[in-house]
């Protein structure tokens, strides 16, 4: 008989509201051995709970049969891209996995939790460009910066409320895409990047950079290059220009995340300015808002 104790554990998360719906559909299609297994412990799960919990599972349970493609996606990019160190020459081996994960899904490509789904990923694409004005950070008169920008989502929803926004990637392959779907916005502009640093980005001319689930894969490579990339950032942020990262790691540890934050980022003249814990309905990733000195 086979171990569902995982999927029960992600179930009982998702019911308790501690684990996002498309998080815990992300969770569930990563372990279970079909999608008929993934949908049988739901339905298991919601046979044994009580309200309030049973509406969040029936939410669970509809969001994973309208999007039956999601098990082999989700199974054929985790076979790709895994969240283990890289060694030898990490950007390279991050770029040519970014390649082929784009090329199974752009949108899954970017966010796993969107199932593949283009309107799952708008509406959290949205979510993080909502956090982003409610903390006053974007305007007309701002330049943006995304590192790690991906297939452009984010260009895409920022350029009608910014002076102008840059989109940084290592993947040609994610590049290329960004560039079709930022193709009738004239104040996006989009680069290939080294990985090692933001060469081609000025010095002081950045108001606000982003980076939206980019420096995990930092932090798991060779060469220092998550403390490389925070120097780099202060070199081309304004004066009080503003930093936000949505998830620092992936080990599930705030505590650690934010100390760690603080001791890479004090060097280079950055401070916290606040973090949450859960800024998005979405999506379970922490949210750090930093300032330069």
């Amino acid at each position: 008989m086979p171990d569902t104790s995982r999927l029960d554990d992600v179930l009982s998360r998702c019911a308790a509201g501690v684990m996002p719906t498309r998080i815990a559909a992300m969770h569930l299609l990563m372990e279970a051995e079909s999608p008929e297994a993934a949908q049988a412990a739901v339905l298991r799960m919601r046979e044994a709970s009580d309200a309030p919990g049973a509406g969040r599972l029936h939410d669970l349970e509809s969001l994973m049969v309208g999007h039956p493609q999601a098990w082999a996606m989700v199974r054929e990019i985790l076979a790709r891209v895994q969240h283990r160190p890289a060694a030898g020459d990490s950007v390279a081996r991050w770029a040519g996995l970014f390649d082929e994960a784009v090329r199974i899904s752009p949108e899954a490509s970017v966010a796993l939790y969107s199932l593949g789904s283009p309107q799952l990923l708008a509406a959290a694409t949205l979510e993080v460009v909502a956090l982003l004005s409610q903390w006053g950070l974007l305007g007309l008169e701002r330049t943006v910066l995304d590192i790690g920008c991906g297939i452009g989502r984010l260009e895409a929803a920022l350029s009608p409320l910014c002076a102008a926004v840059v989109g940084l990637d290592i993947s040609p392959g994610m590049i290329a895409q960004a560039r079709t779907r930022c193709a009738g916005f004239p104040n996006v502009r989009l680069l290939l990047g080294s990985g090692h640093d933001l060469a081609g980005i000025a010095d002081g001319c950045i108001d606000l950079a982003v980076l939206v689930d980019t420096l995990p894969y930092l932090l798991l490579s060779e060469g220092e290059l998550a403390e490389r990339h925070f120097a780099e950032i202060s070199r081309v942020l304004r004066a009080d220009g503003d930093l936000v990262i949505l998830n620092f790691s992936y080990r599930g540890d705030v505590a650690a995340d934010r100390s760690d934050l603080e001791r890479l980022a004090q060097p280079h003249g950055l401070s916290l300015a606040r973090a949450v814990d859960r800024a998005c309905v979405s999506w379970d990733a922490p949210a750090f808002h930093l300032m330069k000195n």
